[in-house]
């Protein structure tokens, strides 16, 4: 054998070895990155991040204290609560004036299928934060309903989860954990509503170093400060702010304030910054100076407070609730003000801004006589919140990244749902995936660059939603599981034993159900909609990973999928 063979081999050899030790490395890394975060609270750094800290210090003048680095891609998440696919102007709203919003969808991407991971707010912004589906987490059904939708072994888990129901166990690295090990500085800033915000579960327990107005509540009692109502039955501490403000002072505009002070004290080094606005959520409250301009639009219309009739609810056709209108100004100033705040302090150019909302907007009710309080519509798509028809789950999503050149047109029709945004923010960060946390996420970042359709997803959109009292009684919603494989999408009223099929591509606004035309379609797609309820949580998949009686927690073992 000659020496040049076993130099190669050798060599060979060598480079085995070194990419195992390096692999192992990166996951003792994460695992004590975790364990140290969570029994200290303090924020791990690992001695290579330190070293390229350093290194970066010495090789330019970006990364000096005295000036906002400019190495690394920051990160500004802006989320409104119950915002409707119809609200937005460059969504087609006749009615809202969102210039400040429109303003970002020109310089940057605008999604036109972009999806919630439910129709209901916390168990979607589970999804965003921890790349999952909620089904997995028995999130927001009671377990009795998970067997009786033919969810046994899911039923198991969610026993095994405890006092986690409807929360990320704190096993899991979410989005805020992710960024913070890659040394990002992390802050959160107002609605959380999947964990105790002021116990385990908090901002704080999931990566974030900041958290200023996260509660574990949906809403407010009021927007305005000091953001209680008198005369509700069951009072709620208002969200914890850095300081107080007089009173009256708006909700939003506190939480603007907010964020751009945290984007302040994060300037000279890489960030992930959430502004998770309580508007346009209930209560419906909005300055008078804001509501004012739709008040005299809304004298101006021929006909207001239209509706139409579906299943047992109804849901508002017509956009022309003055003070949602005010709220929606509300939000376009808030994401005005914090563009305005980058440029200011020379982040304009290395800050990526991401827009979109949790679910679709309120637009359902059961009773006719509450229909002038439902406050917005996303007709032409049907029905809205706590729904899976499309006015439920579709959403706006606007992604301004100014290192990238937007795709052509700035209009991107690529297939999208909330557990994307986790895999998706890293990506545009230029950061490493972490495939075994986000495990029902995919990263949309080419296709706010290039033209891309969704079909590099492989398997279909699946949803499932359990109804409790609040909706049924509320919003008329029924119990439904659905899935979208393609340009099909089935609907399963489980309760009524209905299913509907419809060519999405074709019918967006599911006006004619075709499933008697394509009798297989449906029962194909029913059969793989049975198959995901049935495992989505079986025993091969998860795990109980702490030995503690009642209190294991249900988790992914690394390196499984569905």
């Amino acid at each position: 054998m000659s020496i040049r063979v076993v130099l190669r081999r050798t060599l060979s050899v060598s480079a085995v070895l070194v990419f195992t030790i390096m692999s192992t490395y990166h996951i003792v890394r994460h695992d004590m990155a975790n364990m140290i975060e969570n029994y200290t609270g303090k924020k791990y750094s690992s001695p290579s991040a330190h070293m390229a800290n350093t290194a970066n210090k010495k090789d330019g003048p970006a990364n000096k204290k005295d000036g906002p680095s400019q190495q690394r891609q920051n990160i500004v998440l802006v989320l409104i609560d119950d915002l409707g696919i119809g609200d937005l102007k460059c969504y087609g709203s006749s009615f809202h004036e969102t210039p400040n919003i429109d303003a970002l969808a020109a310089e940057g991407v605008r999604f036109t299928s972009a999806y919630a991971a439910h129709p209901k707010c916390g168990p979607a912004r589970l999804a965003l934060f921890s790349g999952v589906y909620p089904a997995r987490m028995g999130s927001p059904v009671s377990g009795h309903e998970l067997e009786k939708y033919g969810m046994p072994n899911a039923f198991k888990c969610q026993k095994k989860m405890g006092d986690y129901k409807m929360r990320l166990p704190l096993e899991r690295t979410s989005m805020g954990g992710a960024f913070k090990l890659n040394g990002y500085r992390t802050g959160y800033h107002g609605k959380w509503h999947f964990g105790d915000a002021s116990g385990r579960g908090s901002p704080l327990d999931h990566g974030f170093e900041v958290s200023i107005g996260a509660t574990h509540k949906g809403s407010v009692q009021s927007h305005f400060a000091p953001y209680t109502n008198p005369d509700h039955i069951k009072q709620v501490p208002p969200p914890p702010m850095s300081e107080p403000r007089p009173d009256g002072t708006y909700m939003a505009d506190h939480l603007t304030d907010e964020t751009i002070g945290t984007i302040k004290k994060f300037k000279n080094d890489p960030f992930l910054v959430v502004l998770a606005h309580y508007a346009v959520h209930t209560p419906i409250e909005a300055p008078e100076d804001l509501v004012d301009p739709y008040e005299k639009k809304r004298n101006l219309l021929d006909e207001t407070d239209q509706f139409t009739h579906d299943h047992n609810a109804v849901y508002r056709t017509s956009q022309d609730h003055a003070t949602y209108g005010g709220m929606m100004t509300a939000v376009d100033n808030s994401l005005g003000r914090v563009m305005q705040a980058l440029k200011d302090m020379g982040l304009d150019k290395n800050t990526t801004v991401v827009f979109t909302s949790d679910n679709g907007g309120l637009a359902s009710s059961i009773k006719e006589k509450n229909m002038p309080d439902i406050p917005t519509t996303n007709h032409p798509y049907r029905h809205g919140k706590t729904w899976l028809y499309e006015g439920g789950v579709r959403v706006p999503l606007i992604v301004h990244a100014p290192d990238r050149k937007p795709v052509e047109g700035g209009e991107s029709a690529f297939l999208t749902t909330g557990t994307d945004m986790y895999p998706t923010l890293l990506d545009l960060a230029g950061l490493p995936l972490q495939p075994n946390d986000h495990v029902d996420g995919i990263s949309f970042a080419e296709a706010v660059t290039t033209k891309r359709d969704g079909s590099v997803r492989k398997k279909p959109l699946f949803w499932h939603f359990g109804i409790g009292p609040n909706e049924k009684e509320g919003r008329g919603a029924v119990p439904c599981s659905a899935l979208l494989d393609g340009r099909w999408k089935l609907l399963d009223f489980i309760d009524e034993g209905n299913r509907e099929l419809y060519d999405i591509q074709k019918d967006p606004y599911e006006k004619n159900d075709v499933s008697n035309k394509f009798p297989e379609i449906r029962k194909n797609l029913f059969i793989k909609l049975k198959q995901w309820r049935k495992h989505w949580a079986d025993d091969d998949f998860y795990k109980k990973e702490l030995e503690k009686g009642e209190d294991g927690i249900c988790v992914a073992p690394e390196g499984m999928r569905i």
